[in-house]
């Protein structure tokens, strides 16, 4: 009763991000709030926005684990509201949230600096992920039409089994022809001149 069951399954720890398994602090890793209460990190809530499929509205995040659809600020997943219960569990030192903001894909924190002009003084992780290209509109006509053929892209394939089927008519096929027609593997017969 004292050892635990090596088969039971491991209690998450309610101090990290659910998807990257990460520790939360008051930078890129700020645990930020969805609308259906569940927590992740600002990190991995940037990267989920940045990497929507391109039919969807970037303004609403589906939650990883219910899909509930949550309503994303125009500043960017740094706007999202901050889990004030899980900031207040890390150190003292971690309990001040930090100010974070998007540029484009990029998620910045400015750092303490005497001089905030330098761009030493602040950090940035890019979040974007990569999305597959917008289609292309097919060319019309023949080129179109060829394109659009899976077979085509195999030509090599199916000049290799054209002239296969080729010599297996020439060398098996025909004489098996010629065999059931005339009695032998001869299709002509020479006919022998008399003189």
């Amino acid at each position: 009763p004292g050892s635990p069951n090596p088969t039971s399954p491991k209690p998450t720890s309610p101090v990290e991000c659910s998807i990257c398994f990460n520790t939360y602090d008051n930078t890129f890793k700020t645990p930020k709030l969805l609308q259906c209460s569940h927590v992740f990190c600002l990190e991995c809530v940037a990267r989920l926005s940045k990497g929507l499929p391109p039919n969807q509205p970037e303004d609403q995040l589906p939650c990883p684990f219910c899909r509930q659809l949550t309503s994303i600020p125009l500043e960017g997943a740094p706007a999202l509201q901050t889990s004030k219960e899980l900031l207040a569990t890390l150190p003292p030192e971690l309990q001040q949230e930090k100010v974070l903001w998007m540029e484009g894909t990029k998620l910045c924190c400015r750092q303490s600096s005497d001089d905030p002009e330098n761009p030493d003084s602040c950090i940035s992780i890019d979040v974007a992920m990569s999305k597959p290209e917008s289609p292309e509109a097919p060319p019309t006509g023949l080129a179109g039409r060829l394109s659009r053929c899976d077979m085509c892209d195999d030509w090599k394939r199916i000049v290799l089994l054209s002239a296969l089927i080729i010599i297996l008519f020439c060398i098996i096929l025909w004489p098996v022809q010629c065999a059931l027609k005339t009695g032998n593997l001869r299709c002509f017969t020479r006919t022998v001149a008399m003189s």
